[in-house]
C-alpha cells in the first residue's frame, strides 16, 4: 500500500461518510411522519438528495484522482457505508430493533470488501491483476470503439479521417 496516500483516502471515506448520511437521512427522514402528503415528503427528502449529489461528485473526483479505489470497490464502500447508516438509523430514529443476524451480514459484506480490495483470491491463486488497458484515463479504458473515435475527431487538432481509425487509437 502507498502510504503516501493515506490523507487521500482519509479525505475519501469522511467525504463518503457525509455524501451516504446524507442520503441515507433523505430516505428515511420522512418514514416517522405517517400523514404527510407526497409534496411535503419531497420537500422533506429533496435537499438531502441534492446535497448528497454534491458531497458525492467531489468524493469520486478525488477516489478517481488519486486512484484509490476500483469502481467494484466503490459499490463495495456505498453498501457497507450504507448497510451501517441504516442499521444506526433504524436503531436511534426508528426506534427498531437490531438483531444478531443484522451484525453478521455486515461482517460478511465487509470480508467481501476485503477480499476485493487486497486482491486476496487473485493473489493466492496466481491470477494476475488486472490494470486499465493502457490508458490512466478510465473513460478511454472502458470506451467503444465508436467513443474512441468520436474522442480522437473531437480532440485532435488537424485534419483527421474517421474511416481511417480504429480500435486502440484513441488518445
Amino acid at each position: 500500500m502507498d502510504y503516501s496516500k493515506l490523507p487521500y483516502y482519509a479525505l475519501f471515506l469522511c467525504l463518503f461518510i457525509v455524501a451516504q448520511s446524507l442520503s441515507m437521512w433523505g430516505q428515511y427522514v420522512t418514514l416517522p411522519f405517517k400523514s404527510l402528503s407526497m409534496w411535503e415528503a419531497y420537500k422533506m427528502a429533496i435537499p438531502f438528495a441534492w446535497l448528497d449529489w454534491v458531497v458525492m461528485t467531489f468524493t469520486v473526483m478525488v477516489g478517481h484522482e488519486y486512484d484509490l479505489v476500483t469502481p467494484t470497490q466503490d459499490t463495495f464502500l456505498l453498501i457497507i457505508i450504507q448497510f451501517c447508516l441504516i442499521l444506526v438509523i433504524n436503531q436511534y430514529y426508528l426506534k427498531k430493533e437490531v438483531y444478531r443476524s443484522d451484525i453478521f451480514a455486515f461482517f460478511i459484506i465487509l470480508i467481501g470488501f476485503f477480499v476485493s480490495f487486497l486482491h486476496l483470491v487473485s493473489k493466492a491463486f496466481n491470477i494476475p491483476i488486472p490494470e486499465h488497458l493502457g490508458s490512466a484515463d478510465p473513460d478511454d479504458a472502458s470506451a467503444s470503439l465508436k467513443t474512441l473515435r468520436y474522442n480522437v475527431v473531437t480532440k485532435s487538432k488537424g485534419d483527421v479521417k474517421y474511416a481511417n481509425i480504429k480500435a486502440g487509437e484513441g488518445s
